[in-house]
């Protein structure tokens, strides 16, 4: 059997001629019968030369090979993305290497910066929907509200904090029959609050946010709406309103316990509040400021963080009776206008 050398395998592989050139003592010859045997094989495995031969390589065991491969590879991919999620994982790897330029990053970065503006614009709005539910009274629905920014709440929960104001300070905001008549009307479905500079303004809406009424009110008649919130933090002698005009928090009770009921109501209308404050009263401080028939009252309150005041009104005529308690030298209002208009006549004279 002859032997040929590997060189003239590849030479037939890549269709180069090629004269076969023996080696001594390998006995062959450089164009034999030999050479065109092997030149005829291999042509015919590299490059069948009919129709019959190319479907027979095609079905072989190779070609089923090389075709399941290639149909499992496609059928993953449309499957799981797998090759989207390789170059997925490859860029977000390579993220922070890569230059953050172009009008793409731009966009994104935008984009990100416009979603956490929106993110806190809505939180805002959920914080200050939940503190105006949880408003107790209407000082302290209008004490959280902020410079320009307003908040809604239900007729039905206006009207709970309007019911618990004193009448002069409730007449003084908005007509109890104006709000009986909408009401039964079944016109008014809810109430905008909003602050702007030293005024807050109150509008009365319907079903389509049409105004039915509105009203603003000043620092001044928001002070007569009755214990404002948060307390003040500090002792009354910081207080110049009250200088003179403090007395021990047990004296101020036993006095006003010593009144009738209906004076007792109308110096302090609310006394649950002060009940309900940590601590317990230390002091009571009258103002001498009278406004809108109402004086100012501050309670000191000894709590565990430290003094803080709580401030409520009372009717003017009330808190005059409690200090002539305290006071028994003190002439009531009415008295001292006419001793004053006594004197001024005798002068004339």
């Amino acid at each position: 059997m002859l032997a040929f050398p590997p060189f003239i395998i590849v030479s037939e592989w890549c269709k180069k001629p090629l004269d076969v050139e023996c080696r001594p003592g390998t006995g062959c010859k450089g164009r034999g019968p030999g050479a065109t045997a092997i030149r005829s094989r291999m042509t015919a495995w590299s490059e069948p030369q009919d129709l019959k031969t190319w479907i027979l390589k095609g079905f072989s065991l190779r070609g089923a090979v090389l075709f399941l491969v290639t149909l499992s590879i496609v059928i993953s991919e449309v499957r799981f993305s797998w090759m989207e999620v390789l170059v997925g994982h490859y860029l977000a790897v390579t993220n922070s290497r890569r230059p953050e330029s172009g009008n793409v990053w731009e966009q994104g970065r935008l984009k990100q910066v416009a979603t956490r503006t929106l993110e806190q614009m809505v939180t805002k709005k959920l914080t200050a929907r939940r503190e105006a539910h949880e408003a107790a009274s209407l000082a302290q629905l209008i004490d959280r509200l902020t410079p320009y920014q307003g908040t809604m709440i239900s007729a039905a929960h206006f009207k709970t904090l309007y019911s618990k104001l004193p009448e002069a300070s409730a007449r003084g905001i908005f007509s109890p029959v104006l709000m009986l008549r909408i009401s039964a009307e079944k016109s008014w479905e809810r109430v905008y609050l909003e602050r702007e500079n030293d005024q807050v303004g109150i509008y009365l809406l319907d079903h389509d946010n049409n105004v039915l009424s509105y009203t603003t009110m000043t620092e001044t008649q928001i002070s007569t709406t009755g214990i404002a919130s948060p307390a003040l933090t500090g002792s009354l002698d910081d207080q110049p309103e009250f200088a003179g005009r403090i007395y021990p928090a047990d004296r101020f009770f036993m006095a006003l316990g010593s009144l009738a009921p209906e004076t007792q109501q109308a110096v302090i209308a609310r006394p649950g509040i002060i009940l309900g404050a940590d601590g317990y009263p230390a002091r009571v401080g009258i103002s001498d400021e009278v406004i809108a028939d109402r004086i100012r009252i501050a309670v000191e309150m000894q709590t565990p963080r430290g003094l803080q005041i709580l401030l409520t009104t009372g009717q003017e005529w009330a808190v005059w009776k409690v200090r002539q308690m305290l006071e028994p030298q003190l002439a009531s209002p009415a008295v001292r206008t006419r001793r004053s208009t006594v004197y001024r006549g005798g002068g004339d004279r």
